[in-house]
């Protein structure tokens, strides 16, 4: 990161003079104007400051050096870079910060610290907020009308009520953050709360979402699957296995665990979604998979020849994702199951097994690292009516 002040030349005044900017170099070139302007007999290149040929230049170069200082101050605040929210700041401007600009540079912080695979979540936000309304808008216009305006028009679209929750939640994050860096007052916060029941809810949108784990004689039917016909499914078959025994472990968060992710006997590892610390005692059953496929760097072969570009290696899981998620549906076949079984399937069926088992939902719910129990609750099975009535002869 480099910092200076600059006489732009690309680009003249009507005066004929030229305008002086901060110039901020991260990756490439950022420009913010300083109000002031200069003839190049005005102007020291070296030095980045107005020469005495300049009305007042004593004052002017008093503002440059201060106007330095407080870009270098808010680099120092910032930690990761983003020009937008620096911009924001520097100038004080918070009211023209348009959502889709915000969401520009929040994007870029995200690709740059190298989540992939959440930034893609909020350009998917930006594309849709745009086809809503392709007038600029800012932080405060996203009201409970603009928000139940929205809902109407994902809707029209035809979209499912689990994406348009989705757009919602994605909506709400971003609201809050924006909150956090002071782009909103947080009393005009649209959502609803338990202190502003008024507020905009999308809770009606999520639907009857009923996840299918794998019951134990399931569990043991893939146990018994014949890896003399169909040894290519061995991979496959190992690192599901291994994802249940490791507490529903993430497909994305498997990849990434590499030789110094062993600590004694436990499995340590920071969560790629949240930035959770876990930690994951290591059984013989895991040990003796991980023996099988570990790697000089990684645990699991997965990342070997992926490329060191973030955005590709981010499209080398998911290409390794959907052949895993493909085999699991041959071998799920083959076994008699007809539950869709997928890598999730793995953190649902961990989830149920302790349910079974009277695991209370407090350990359930620090065992798969969830900030509230409403989450943990996602991830357990509905029972049936039948299981119901069941209950209701006790009364």
């Amino acid at each position: 990161m480099s910092l200076s002040t600059v006489l732009y030349k690309n680009k003249p005044l009507a005066s004929g003079k030229y305008s002086v900017r901060l110039r901020l170099y991260f990756g490439r070139e950022h420009f913010i104007s300083l109000g002031e302007s200069a003839r190049p007999s005005e102007w020291n290149e070296k030095s980045g400051r107005f020469t005495a040929k300049a009305d007042h230049y004593e004052e002017k170069n008093a503002m440059l050096r201060k106007a330095e200082q407080k870009a270098r101050n808010i680099l120092n605040e910032l930690g990761t870079f983003s020009f937008q929210e620096f911009k924001l700041r520097f100038t004080g401007d918070y009211a023209a910060a348009t959502v889709r600009t915000y969401l520009i540079g929040y994007i870029q912080e995200l690709e740059d610290k190298g989540k992939i695979g959440n930034a893609k979540k909020y350009v998917q936000l930006k594309n849709m907020l745009h086809r809503f309304n392709k007038s600029p808008f800012v932080f405060k216009d996203v009201t409970y009308n603009f928000l139940n305006k929205f809902e109407i028009f994902l809707g029209k679209r035809r979209i499912k009520n689990s994406s348009m929750h989705f757009y919602m939640r994605q909506l709400r994050a971003t609201v809050n953050e924006a909150i956090r860096r002071g782009l909103l007052d947080k009393e005009l916060y649209p959502f609803a709360t338990q202190f502003n029941k008024s507020g905009y809810s999308f809770a009606h949108l999520k639907g009857d979402y009923n996840p299918k784990p794998l019951t134990l004689s399931e569990l043991e039917k893939l146990k018994q699957f014949p890896l003399e016909d169909s040894p290519e499914y061995e991979h496959s078959l190992d690192i599901f296995m291994f994802l249940i025994r490791a507490r529903g472990l993430n497909f994305v968060d498997l990849s990434n665990l590499t030789r110094e992710s062993v600590h004694d006997d436990r499995l340590k590892y920071i969560r790629q979604k949240t930035g959770k610390v876990y930690s994951i005692k290591i059984t013989p059953e895991m040990q003796e998979i991980m023996d099988k496929y570990m790697g000089q760097t990684y645990l699991f072969p997965i990342l070997d020849t992926a490329p060191e570009d973030l955005s590709a290696r981010y499209h080398h899981i998911r290409k390794a994702l959907k052949v895993f998620n493909d085999q699991l549906k041959e071998i799920a076949k083959v076994c008699g199951i007809e539950k869709n079984v997928t890598s999730y399937t793995a953190r649902y069926t961990y989830t149920n097994i302790l349910v079974k088992n009277n695991v209370s939902m407090p350990l359930i719910q620090q065992a798969l690292g969830h900030s509230s129990i409403a989450t943990t609750q996602h991830y357990i099975q509905k029972y049936s009516d039948s299981e119901v009535d069941k209950v209701d002869q006790l009364i």
